[in-house]
């Protein structure tokens, strides 16, 4: 097939390749009584030796578990959360650090790239990398096991591997904690306090969960949730996006939505040309990653045989956009909430919008939106690259606090600020040398964590 690099095609046959099959495993099977399993029960469960940036041994005790859960229409499902606990011991709290898996290959979950694999891949596939994003992001989520709590990454997309898919990874990511809570080794229940946190695709399964848990999992005691650049308004991510550093993430999400829905693979191939399906077609044999690098300053103006207003008003296109969109739900969870103001993936505008409609239900907000970087040309800068690094630890900081409360009620009402960055507040730099310099650093060495 033709191949991008940055943003130019090269010439060449216009057929993809069919997705890898992902090395044959048992443990991901689902049983043949799942539907009279309870959301949250555990199937099965292995102990393993988790893994940084897919290749460094991490000092934790981890375990694997496969549980029962729920698809976008409530059908049974299963999916595998990734369990991390300080070596030899039983925490009291538990963080569910929902990674940014951002694709539609099971091998790209945080159960395999946590577990296996290496960042770089010899297969004669085009592009260098296979980068999985959980195997660098569990160097965050170190934070909460310095604190000394259980972490767990679930593979929020399912063992289908799905992406921008409604409802479903708020399922995913609700049932992961049960799960754990499940898990007899952790001799936790549902009144163990439980914070969650993601960014950008980990952002997106942490929102729904929280619009989703009153409904679905009313028990669970949630604390708090901090996530960053929540893409939840598509229609704008796709239009500020294009033609930027990372605009490869608009085949990706084009992608992910064809996965889910046979009438929106049908419609959106009417409007790309064979090079552009092409390219859709092989996003989904790829990790973030390699998809991201292989398409770089992607310009959906390349691949599109009628404008983008033509496109998003297919029918077929507008309901299934729509249905991934803000819902105007409300959520009962403290939420802090954190994005660029210049954020090419993430537009202020789209998360400006969640958060109005989650302060119209009354929700306890914090919302920084942050001005650090400056307005740099996206061509040549990620704002919602730099604002993972930057907003990081002021979402820690604050999740911390949420952890740590006693159960004591949020502040009511949105709190929201635009700031020049959140990395010079207090608590951010109170966080920044332990939590993301230290801890990352003694996790890529080996050393114990929290213990």
């Amino acid at each position: 097939m033709g191949i991008l690099c940055g943003g130019n095609a090269v010439a060449g046959p216009v057929v993809a390749a069919a997705p890898p099959s992902p090395p044959r495993d048992a443990f991901y099977d689902h049983p043949a009584d799942l539907a009279t399993l309870a959301p949250g029960s555990i199937i099965r469960t292995r102990k393993i030796t988790a893994r940084s940036l897919q290749l460094l041994p991490i000092n934790v005790d981890a375990w694997q578990l496969l549980y029962r859960t729920s698809g976008a229409d409530k059908q049974p499902d299963a999916t595998v959360t990734t369990v991390l606990v300080p070596r030899g011991k039983r925490p009291t709290k538990l963080l569910s650090y929902q990674a940014a898996t951002d694709s539609t290959l099971r091998q790209c979950n945080p159960s395999y790239s946590l577990r296996t694999g290496l960042p770089v891949s010899f297969s004669t596939r085009p592009g260098p990398l296979t980068f999985a994003l959980p195997g660098a992001e569990v160097l965050l989520a170190s934070a909460g096991l310095a604190q000394g709590w259980a972490v767990a990454l679930p593979d929020h997309g399912g063992t289908s591997a799905r992406f921008l898919t409604p409802r479903q990874p708020g399922y995913a990511t609700l049932d992961g904690i049960r799960a754990v809570q499940n898990f007899s080794p952790m001799r936790m229940s549902a009144k163990t306090p439980v914070g969650l946190w993601g960014y950008s695709g980990g952002a997106i399964a942490s929102s729904w969960a929280i619009e989703e848990k009153q409904s679905y999992a009313p028990e669970l005691t949630i604390t708090g949730a901090a996530f960053g650049a929540p893409e939840r308004d598509l229609t704008a991510s796709l239009r500020s996006v294009n033609g930027a550093l990372l605009g490869g993430l608009i085949p990706i999400a084009l992608d992910g939505i064809s996965k889910d829905s046979p009438g929106f693979r049908t419609a959106i191939r009417r409007y790309l040309t064979p090079q552009g399906r092409a390219v859709l077609a092989e996003t989904g044999n790829q990790c973030i990653g390699q998809n991201a690098l292989l398409n770089l300053w992607f310009d959906y103006r390349r691949y599109l045989t009628k404008p983008l207003n033509v496109v998003l008003a297919d029918p077929v296109i507008k309901r299934e956009i729509a249905a991934r969109s803000i819902t105007g739900r409300s959520t009962s969870v403290p939420t802090y909430i954190y994005n660029g103001v210049n954020e090419e993936v993430a537009p202020i505008s789209g998360t400006d919008k969640l958060v109005r409609s989650y302060c119209a239900g009354g929700a306890p907000v914090t919302y920084r939106r942050e001005l650090l970087p400056p307005n740099i040309p996206q061509q040549i800068f990620s704002t919602h690259g730099t604002v993972a690094i930057t907003g990081a630890p002021g979402a820690f900081a604050w999740l911390k606090s949420r952890m740590n409360s006693g159960g004591a009620p949020a502040r009511s009402g949105c709190d929201v600020s635009t700031v020049p960055a959140t990395l010079t507040n207090a608590g951010a730099l109170g966080e920044l040398g332990p939590s993301f310099i230290v801890n990352p650093l003694a996790t890529m060495l080996g050393l114990p964590i929290g213990s």
